[in-house]
């Protein structure tokens, strides 16, 4: 489904060179949960970024459904990235003017189409799901970190994308706030959602069906749980 062939990805700070990424390769099937783990700095979360086309490698190529989607011109990928793609930060990234129910509607209100009953009841069926039933008209401020991350993760799963990608989706959470997202998101990928995930929390590994571990921008191990 998501393929990654000879991926490198450098920055450059005062004239030298840092290599974050050398000829990663990875596979990724549909259906799956991927764990991305590593230390501070082996750059996993920058491969999820190219992998989400937030970032665009040096050279190599990401493959899409057998299509080199950094071919595809600029109109094209954001069409993938707004229907097939979904980004949940390990900051919710919420708009604090906004309720629980207008911030799950947030993809539906940058097209040329109003949002219509139909996007509400989407929104209200996902915020269901994510256990926040009676809390639609919640600003953020008024809901707990965990609740917050769930009006994210309700965000990203609204349009019914192919993948979502979570960066830290716990790391500003306590262990048991954590444990519950983490079991959320399994329950979706046991939907067939494919989820691919950037963690330093290796008890949360126990949710995946891929684990792939980075070290010093290079791939170690990639294997099936």
């Amino acid at each position: 489904m998501l393929i990654a062939e000879n991926v490198t990805k450098s920055y450059f700070t005062d004239g030298n060179e840092n290599k974050v990424l050398k000829n990663v390769s990875l596979s990724i099937s549909r259906g799956d949960f991927v764990c991305i783990i590593g230390r501070s700095g082996s750059g996993k979360t920058t491969l999820l970024n190219i992998l989400a086309t937030l970032l665009k490698p040096d050279t190599g190529r990401i493959m899409l459904e057998n299509t080199d989607i950094g071919q595809l011109k600029e109109t094209k990928l954001n069409s993938i990235r707004n229907k097939d793609f979904s980004i949940v930060f390990q900051f919710h990234q919420l708009l604090p003017y906004l309720t629980a129910m207008e911030n799950v509607l947030l993809p539906f209100m940058n097209t040329i189409v109003p949002v219509t009953n139909q996007h509400k009841r989407w929104a209200k069926n996902a915020l269901d799901r994510v256990g926040l039933k009676d809390k639609y008209d919640r600003l953020p401020g008024q809901l707990s970190g965990g609740e917050q991350q769930s009006v994210a993760i309700a965000r990203a799963i609204v349009k019914f994308p192919k993948i979502i990608f979570a960066d830290e989706p716990t790391g500003n959470l306590d262990k048991k706030t954590g444990n519950d997202i983490i079991k959320l998101l399994k329950e979706l990928n046991d939907e067939g959602l494919t989820v691919i995930m950037v963690t330093h929390e290796h008890d949360f590994t126990a949710a995946a069906t891929k684990i792939v571990e980075m070290e010093d921008g290079s791939i170690i191990k990639d294997y099936l749980t």
